[in-house]
């Protein structure tokens, strides 16, 4: 599996910068599916809760600068995806920031990727020599405009600069249907011309406010059209927008601050003209067809407008209403300029591909192993998500999938047993139960970042199979200990179809009855809990005869599910040690937790002297 850390503005519910993500990890995901490999993405973000939910991804707070660190360790891949994050118009400190980071990813030997970046302006002779110095450590360079092209070019970079576009032109928007519902409440007329506006707040505004009402209402009294304002970045769009309708004469159409970017993509299919202040509502209209007109904030808007061979109708501090609407009548009166637009807009969507095929060349260059050997048993290359998501898969197949979790103990027992490991090594996933194996993998070929416990996984899946109406089935434990671990999960998860239980204290002349009754239960799951080796000798013997989809092993879960038995406090399973709790909790398994300071000689003596 490969880890991949994508950073830039994201979380601020900017509709630009989320279309650019959205477009990273859907290609991102193609290339999995295309190329059969285990991509595991992570995204800084200012609001990682809101990130992981749409995207399904990990996510870590960009703010919190520990975190970061860590996630840059980690990966293999540094992706500083999309917006304009090289540049100080804004403030010294978000230049400084997005440096830091390719700094970081480098020094820790990673790959450092600069992806249709808008540069600049970056002001003072002395940020321009930082800026040169650590974008020259980048492995792969594109950028979105040729004004960037340009200014990377005068600080004679040696680094290979690839012009591209930006990703949000290979947005897919959402189908007609989906739009005719989105704009249902709004009841607009769309027999009339209908003509955008995206506004945002800036420092260096003077009398803009009073302008755009004024554009607005001459564009419904004069002309008798609909003005729509659209909101680009959620509620602080909505404050200047609330601004310059207070001054209006005449009422606008408000578009919601809550449409996602394939959303509003589709929604300006139905304008006719948009006149944008913000980048990316001049990228979607183009990338629909649409005719537009540019108001600048920003010289990322002129650069953009320049490629149309456009210039801005006006600057957020300067601009003349009569110059505006002017633009505004040309643009929609003049016959050449649509198939001018379009004739651009193949164009920058090609652009905007190359992009993606340096990253697909650059991830399949990344060598990463799918499972690593450690003392003979197979671990599976895998974190917790992708290990729930693959189990999740698992319930799709036709024939049973096992999945074990082997822990030191258990590779430790393997070394004397030949017949034991042969029996984990059979499993379709190992995933790295407990803090040892994490620590040892290091040493052998590929390192793991976080151990996958059997009792977590189990926990996990218990909200997926609810949602899908999977059928359960638990065997193990003592007799009774089932029937109250079933109990505990209902309280917790009513709609869980536990389709039947049995204790793990049957004799070989009961197996097969024992087998009948989980295949009448008709069960897509069964979760295995007789202890270590016994529940993998079981599964393995019977996994042909079960007509499951899913088999796990999952040791004392019952136990602790069942009340019986106390889980480690949450210290000790986030530090590792649910080991050492054990030990002073059942001093009874000291014999037991031998295993793990011979496992760590074992490890040591293989990285010392070599050989398995």
């Amino acid at each position: 599996m490969k880890n991949i850390v994508i950073s830039g503005y994201y979380g601020q519910l900017n509709t630009g910068d989320e279309a650019i993500l959205r477009v990273l990890i859907d290609r991102l995901r193609e290339y999995e599916r295309q190329e059969n490999e285990d991509l595991n993405v992570v995204v800084l973000s200012s609001r990682p809760q809101l990130t992981s939910k749409i995207y399904s991804v990990d996510s870590v707070n960009r703010k919190k600068i520990w975190e970061v660190v860590k996630a840059i360790k980690r990966c293999d891949i540094f992706i500083s995806g999309g917006g304009s994050l090289f540049q100080n118009e804004t403030s010294n400190r978000s230049l400084y920031y997005y440096l830091f980071q390719i700094f970081l990813a480098k020094l820790f030997g990673k790959k450092v990727f600069i992806f249709s970046q808008g540069i600049g302006p970056i002001k003072k002779w002395y940020n321009v020599l930082i800026f040169r110095h650590i974008i020259k450590l980048a492995d792969y360079i594109t950028v979105r405009d040729y004004d960037s092209f340009d200014l990377l070019h005068r600080l004679k970079l040696k680094n290979k600069i690839d012009l591209s576009a930006d990703p949000a032109f290979l947005l897919n928007p959402c189908c007609e249907k989906r739009v005719e519902k989105l704009l249902q409440t709004y009841n607009i007329d769309l027999s009339k011309k209908t003509i955008g506006i995206v506004v945002r707040k800036w420092k260096k505004e003077k009398d803009m406010t009073d302008k755009i009402a004024q554009i607005a209402d001459i564009l419904i009294e004069n002309e008798g059209y609909n003005v729509v304002f659209i909101p680009f970045q959620g509620k602080w769009d909505i404050i200047k927008i609330n601004e310059i309708i207070s001054k209006m004469k005449n009422k606008p159409y408000i578009l919601s601050e809550s449409f996602q970017p394939h959303e509003l993509l589709g929604i300006f299919r139905c304008f006719d003209l948009i006149v944008g202040m913000r980048l990316h509502s001049l990228i979607f209209a183009s990338k629909m067809n649409k005719r537009f007109v540019g108001i600048s904030y920003d010289p990322k808007i002129d650069s953009f407008l320049k490629m149309y061979g456009l210039k801005p109708a006006g600057y957020v501090d300067s601009f003349d209403v009569n110059n505006v609407l002017l633009n505004i009548q040309y643009m929609l009166n003049e016959s050449k300029i649509q198939k001018k637009i379009e004739q651009i807009t193949i164009n920058m969507i090609q652009r905007a591909e190359k992009s993606f095929e340096i990253l697909k060349e650059a991830l399949s260059t990344t060598k990463k192993r799918k499972n690593i050997n450690i003392l003979g048993v197979r671990i599976d290359c895998i974190n917790f998500n992708k290990a729930k998501k693959k189990c999740i898969d698992f319930l799709s197949s036709s024939s049973p999938k096992v999945v074990f979790t082997p822990n030191v103990e258990m590779i430790m027992l393997s070394q004397r047993d030949e017949k034991f490991k042969k029996i984990l090594n059979s499993s379709d996933l190992n995933v790295p139960d407990g803090i040892g194996v994490v620590w040892a993998s290091k040493y052998f070929g590929e390192k793991l970042y976080e151990r996958v416990t059997g009792f977590d996984l189990m926990m996990s899946l218990m909200p997926e199979l609810e949602k899908k109406r999977a059928r359960v089935f638990l065997l193990g434990a003592k007799p009774g200990i089932a029937e109250k671990a079933k109990e505990n999960l209902l309280k917790q998860f009513k709609n869980l179809e536990i389709c039947g239980v049995h204790h793990g204290y049957f004799s070989e002349e009961e197996n097969n009855t024992v087998v009948e009754i989980i295949n009448s239960s008709k069960a897509d799951v069964l979760f295995v809990a007789m202890g270590m080796k016994k529940q993998e000798e079981w599964i393995y013997k019977n996994k042909k005869k079960l007509k499951c989809k899913l088999i796990m092993g999952v040791g004392g879960s019952l136990d602790v599910l069942s009340g019986e038995v106390k889980r480690a406090p949450k210290m000790f399973q986030r530090l590792g040690l649910e080991w050492f709790y054990r030990l002073i909790t059942q001093p009874w398994r000291f014999k037991r937790m031998l295993a793990l300071p011979k496992f760590v000689l074992i490890v040591l003596k293989i990285r010392i002297f070599g050989g398995r």
